[in-house]
């Protein structure tokens, strides 16, 4: 019976770079054509030219009053959700888990609630509580404890998600999942 040859790390590597460099190097150079480019600095007509948000005006779930209008300076992510949404409720914990990560930062995240009473998402929040703690600065609200505005009512599919810049303009919206390309958003407009 032949025996094969005993494999080196010296000859993997000499069969591995001729074979492999090339598919790597198509790799990089389709990375970084398809790569979107992401600038801090955005031109002040490209700014301007975004709707004004409607101001939410609400009470969280905890109790605290809470004013879109006076949040000038402050990114805002708003997703509007339900308890019976399977995919809102997977999104929760990376939704809670990026807001912890800025937590420093000018960053608030508004989780408003669209349950037909505020029943289900008591015991959502009560339980999540429960579970895992205080998770960020996240803000949770029931749509019925406040003022949300009519543009966002038109829901298509949830969770629908709106990116409010420091200027209090409508930067993006998703309706469905939303990517990671809205995290990027999210950071981009952060100073």
């Amino acid at each position: 019976m032949p025996t094969l040859p005993k494999l080196t790390a010296a000859g993997l590597l000499a069969f591995s770079v001729p074979v492999l460099a090339p598919a790597l190097a198509l790799s990089l150079v389709l990375a970084l054509a398809l790569a979107p480019t992401a600038s801090r600095a955005q031109p002040a007509a490209a700014v301007a030219a975004r709707p004004l948000t409607p101001p939410f005006v609400g009470t969280t779930l905890d109790g605290h009053y809470y004013d879109m209008s006076r949040q000038r300076g402050r990114v805002v992510m708003v997703v509007l959700w339900r308890t019976d949404c399977a995919v809102c409720l997977s999104k929760m914990p990376e939704l809670r888990a990026n807001a912890l990560g800025w937590k420093a930062a000018p960053f608030d995240l508004l989780l408003i609630n669209l349950d037909n009473t505020d029943t289900d998402v008591d015991a959502y929040d009560k339980t999540r509580r429960q579970v895992a703690g205080d998770q960020g600065p996240v803000l949770s609200f029931w749509h019925g404890h406040g003022r949300v505005p009519e543009a966002w009512r038109s829901v298509q599919r949830l969770p629908r998600t709106f990116i409010i810049d420091r200027e209090g303009r409508t930067a993006a919206s998703y309706d469905g999942r939303f990517s990671p390309e809205a995290w990027n958003q999210v950071a981009d407009l952060l100073p």
